[in-house]
């Protein structure tokens, strides 16, 4: 009892570690976020060991499996169900929370797509090196008295007590042993052949199981319906407009909805949808006719703003739709025309992911700023 206890202890510990290193390989920036301050340095700190981020929980899953017996049972059991659960919830972040899967902007590191294939070959590596290497090298104790069965070492054998091929064929063959049964037991053979008959279907059934499970997690991941194109950047639109209001008044857009708003912001720079537009079509088109007064007067508030990106001092644009939750922004800048006012060119411009990113950006408009003042 006490044994069962244990395994099933050291199981869900093990299961933390899994978890922890598919986040270690999904997502580094989140655990040591991107920093100019220590990118380019030479000092040893804990922000160039971020390669190494798995290596930790991979450690800590070793010392969990090593405190009791079926270590391999109990290492596997938990790296197979996150991957079994990983697999289950990809394609609905895939439709409903993409962020999590692929990366916003192609500066961002890892995420969901990449850790997954890192940790399928940090699983296929431990069965090649637990179940193949190791147990090659290191064989169980009940393996290897039977592999010591019959074995002499070569310093016990003697050269002058050998016998040659003749004397060897001329000793005594010993008589063959005659085995003289009654009449079988009928009922105890039949009793024989339905347990085994029993052991066999449970064998099929178990395996059946099995592959059924494993096609319809197949069918799950591959078949699940992914969003469209239009689809997609519906949801985003409806997203975007999510909103959370602080404890001093202020509605600051929720996580998902800022990632929304890049992804919509990106498609209209992208596709300038926008051209020829003028301002109320355009806050029409985005849905900002849904949204209380008080908070489309933030989202459509136009005075400069500093950016960790940008350097507002050479801004020549008009700064049209703002979402932010606090940490990370994106803004829809517009150039309207001179004339009618209608929207001529529309662009992207965001902050708040990667301070890596954002400060190399910004130096390079303060360049380009000094060079066509």
């Amino acid at each position: 009892m006490m044994s069962s206890l244990l395994i099933i202890l050291r199981y869900l510990l093990c299961l933390l570690g899994a978890a922890g290193l598919l986040f270690a390989f999904s997502y580094p920036d989140s655990i040591i976020p991107p920093d100019p301050l220590y990118e380019n340095s030479t000092a040893f700190s804990l922000y160039a060991l971020k390669p190494l981020l798995w290596v930790v929980p991979v450690i800590f899953l070793e010392v969990v499996s090593i405190l009791g017996p079926r270590r391999n049972l109990v290492w596997f059991s938990a790296l197979l169900t996150v991957l079994v659960l990983t697999l289950l919830a990809y394609p609905l972040l895939t439709a409903y929370r993409p962020e999590y899967v692929e990366p916003t902007f192609s500066y961002q590191g890892n995420m969901l797509s990449s850790g997954l294939i890192y940790y399928i070959v940090f699983i296929g590596t431990s069965l090649a090196l637990r179940l193949v290497l190791l147990a090659y090298m290191f064989p169980p104790e009940e393996l290897q008295d039977q592999l010591e069965i019959g074995f002499v070492s070569a310093s016990e054998l003697n050269p002058d007590s050998a016998r040659t091929v003749k004397e060897i064929a001329a000793l005594e063959k010993p008589k063959a042993h005659q085995f003289r049964f009654q009449q079988a037991d009928n009922r105890l053979v039949q009793r024989f052949k339905l347990l085994m008959n029993r052991m066999l279907l449970r064998s099929k059934i178990r395996a059946i199981c099995t592959g059924c499970a494993v096609l319809l997690l197949v069918l799950w991941f591959t078949c699940y319906p992914r969003p469209s194109a239009e689809e997609a950047l519906q949801r985003d639109l409806n997203t975007m407009l999510q909103y959370r209001v602080t404890a001093n008044g202020y509605p600051l857009a929720t996580t998902a909805a800022v990632h929304a708003a890049a992804r919509v912001m990106k498609y209209i720079s992208d596709t300038e949808c926008l051209g020829g537009m003028n301002f109320e079509q355009a806050e029409a088109w985005l849905g900002l006719d849904r949204v209380p007064e008080a908070q489309r007067t933030w989202l459509r508030d136009d005075r400069p703003i500093d950016m960790a990106s940008t350097n507002s001092m050479y801004e020549s644009r008009t700064r049209f739709l703002t979402i932010t939750d606090g940490r990370h922004i994106c803004v829809l800048y517009v150039r309207p025309h001179a004339e009618d006012g209608t929207i001529v060119v529309s662009e992207l411009q965001e902050a708040g992911w990667d301070a890596v990113a954002d400060e190399t950006r910004r130096l390079i408009g303060n360049d380009w700023g000094a060079l066509y003042r």
